[in-house]
């Protein structure tokens, strides 16, 4: 069914639950309508008999009584034998199976009790009750009244079920109009939000995705679609500024190995000028590093390689690589450890990464805290600009001094991969790190 499209799928639950309710709603208005107009019918045979067995115990040797009811009629019984009787309403063959039945209970077999009430019995298309009475000294006789109570039943309830049945099937068509109508104005604006985000794409991102007067949801999910497409152009926009001044950073380091080393070859520069080579190449290996490290991120398994690591030991290892290649002074308060499960690879290029940056930027020093599931870097460097602060772990982003922030990219996502938080803060005497849960 889910190929069907919205309209009819709608259209379809709705027959099903209409006609099932219908099919419910039927029997049980069938059931409370046969037991109301029953006990009615019953109420009326026990009058009809009650005036019946007045008039016949009064003379019974005269007795005559010509019936006219709708659905009565009466037959007696005496000793063994049916004497009296009427059969305007019930059929011969019905009327002959209750007169049998009475006789052979209770005149055939032999029965010492005096007085018998049979009750209300239904016994197929016919009801019957009356009373069995052995005078004594003198013969058994029975008195009996039966009624015709299917056609009684069916004459009271008229063309109900028909009128029930008929209203139903309106509500079925009307139903189904109205969903008709409501789904194709629904799957109408569908149809505008998806001719909207196609031409969105075509355009690449530029028109706004937006649909008036629809329900809450389509609204809604216009709304986040546009979402979707100004920060997917943003993103597009800072790749391409990213991707041109990536081309000229990484365009510097060439532009002066090849100088350097067409002016060695031409004799104007001595092979002590190779320091220099060797050093714009390590820039550029630098860059390249960072670039291949952030994609391949994303192709890393969340779970893959993990193991319980020591922020403490890769702390360490972090601060003496970096000890003697600054002037800046390291002030470490890591005696607390705190272990947590990860890549030992990937938190240590991650914790270098933020202590690179805080030695790139602080004055004079860099203040590192460890404690129990919580990690601080701290340096005295200048604030963050508050436009860069909320995006400054953006892939792509270009921060202060020309810095494009691809390193703090690289800390944000694998950080996310071990489960834990980066954030950063301007301080009134310089800018925090910190990693936690």
């Amino acid at each position: 069914m889910n190929r069907l499209k919205l309209g009819s799928q709608l259209n379809i639950i709705f027959s099903f639950v209409t006609l099932l309710g219908g099919m419910v709603f039927l029997f049980i208005l069938n059931l409370s309508f046969n037991t109301a107009y029953q006990n009615q019918n019953k109420n009326y045979l026990q009058n009809f008999f009650s005036e019946l067995i007045d008039r016949y115990d009064a003379n019974p040797t005269t007795f005559e009584y010509d019936n006219q009811t709708l659905y009565n009629d009466y037959f007696i019984i005496e000793d063994g034998v049916r004497t009296k009787y009427t059969r305007y309403n019930i059929s011969e063959e019905d009327f002959n199976i209750v007169v049998n039945q009475i006789i052979s209970e209770y005149f055939e077999q032999i029965n010492e009790r005096n007085f018998i009430n049979v009750p209300y019995t239904i016994s197929g298309k016919i009801a019957y009750m009356g009373r069995v009475i052995k005078p004594i000294g003198k013969p058994r006789y029975a008195v009996f009244v039966v009624s015709n109570s299917d056609e009684f039943i069916e004459n009271m309830t008229g063309n109900i079920p028909f009128y029930a049945t008929i209203s139903f099937l309106n509500i079925l068509v009307l139903g189904n109009i109205i969903i008709w109508l409501w789904s194709s104005s629904t799957v109408n604006k569908l149809k505008d939000l998806q001719d909207a985000v196609n031409k969105m794409i075509e355009d690449d991102y530029q028109t706004e995705v937006k649909i008036e007067d629809a329900a809450e949801e389509i609204s809604s999910l216009s709304y986040t679609i546009n979402k979707m497409r100004i920060e997917i152009k943003n993103n597009e926009d800072t790749k391409k500024e990213m991707i041109q001044n990536l081309g000229h950073d990484l365009k510097t380091p060439i532009a002066v190995i090849r100088s350097y080393a067409e002016a060695i070859q031409d004799g104007i520069e001595d092979v002590t000028s190779t320091d220099l080579i060797i050093k714009q190449a390590d820039i550029l290996n630098n860059k390249v590093k960072q670039i291949i490290e952030y994609s391949k991120i994303g192709y890393i398994e969340n779970d893959r390689n993990f193991e319980d690591v020591s922020f403490k030991e890769v702390v360490t290892q972090v601060v003496n690589h970096y000890k003697y290649i600054t002037d800046r002074q390291f002030i470490l308060d890591i005696e607390t450890d705190w272990i947590h499960l990860m890549d030992k690879e990937g938190c240590y290029i991650a914790v270098s990464n933020i202590v690179d940056n805080a030695v790139r930027y602080a004055k004079t020093k860099i203040v590192i805290q460890l404690s129990t599931k919580k990690l601080t870097i701290f340096n005295d460097g200048e604030a963050i600009e508050t436009n860069v602060l909320p995006k400054i772990f953006k892939a792509y982003e270009k921060g202060s001094k020309g810095q494009f922030g691809l390193g703090l990219a690289i800390v944000k996502e694998t950080m996310d991969r071990f489960g834990l938080r980066v954030s950063v803060a301007n301080h009134a005497n310089g800018v925090l790190f910190t990693i936690e849960l």
